[in-house]
C-alpha cells in the first residue's frame, strides 16, 4: 500500500515518527521503581536506561541522515522503525538490567532515524506553506505525547507490568 503525501495518513505516520522519543522516554518513567524493584539494582541504574536511550537517539541522527541521503529514505527509515521495534520486544523480554540497558541504546537509535528522517522527508516532498503546514502538525504531536506518555504509561504500568510498556511501544510502531 502506497501512502499518497498529501493524505491524512502520511501526516498521521510523519506524526507517529515524531511521537517515538517523547513516548519512549515518557511512558516508562513511572515505572523506574518497579523495574529497579524487579532486577533488584538501584534507581541510579535503571536511570541509565533514559542516558543510553538519548545516546543512542542521538548518535543515530548523524549515522541515518546521511545514509538516507545515499541510499534512500525508504529503505534507511524501514531499518530504523524495524530496530525500534526489535529493540522494544528485546526490552520486554530483558532477563537483566544491563540487557535493558542495552537495548534502550538501540531503541534510542531507532527513534532517532524517525525523528531525522520525518524532517528530511517533509523538507524533500514539501514547500511554502504546505512544508510549514506539515512541520506544525509535526510539531503539535512533539508537544502533545510527553502530555499523554506519562498517563498512558501509568495505566499500561497497572494493567500489566513495566515490561508491557516497552512491548507496547515496539508494537505500536511496527510498520
Amino acid at each position: 500500500m502506497r501512502i499518497r503525501p498529501k493524505g491524512l495518513s502520511f501526516t498521521i505516520l510523519l506524526g507517529a515518527l515524531a511521537a517515538l522519543p517523547p513516548l519512549s522516554i515518557d511512558m516508562g518513567l513511572l515505572a523506574f521503581p518497579t523495574i529497579s524493584t524487579s532486577f533488584r539494582t538501584s534507581p541510579g541504574v535503571v536511570g541509565l536506561t533514559l542516558s543510553l536511550f538519548m545516546i543512542g537517539f542521538a548518535v543515530a541522527q548523524l549515522i541515518f541522515g546521511p545514509l538516507s541521503d545515499r541510499y534512500g529514505r525508504r529503505p534507511i527509515l524501514l531499518v530504523g522503525c524495524g530496530l525500534f521495534v526489535l529493540a522494544g520486544a528485546a526490552c520486554a523480554a530483558a532477563p537483566s538490567i544491563s540487557t535493558l540497558i542495552a537495548w534502550r541504546l538501540v531503541q534510542g537509535a531507532g527513534a532517532g532515524a524517525g525523528m531525522v528522517l520525518t524532517l528530511a522527508i517533509v523538507r524533500d516532498l514539501f514547500e511554502g506553506p504546505a512544508a510549514r503546514a506539515q512541520l506544525s502538525y509535526i510539531n503539535l504531536v512533539m508537544g502533545v505525547a510527553p502530555m499523554i506518555a506519562p498517563t498512558i504509561g501509568t495505566w499500561v504500568l497497572a494493567i500489566a507490568g513495566w515490561r508491557t510498556i516497552y512491548g507496547a511501544l515496539g508494537r505500536v510502531f511496527k510498520l
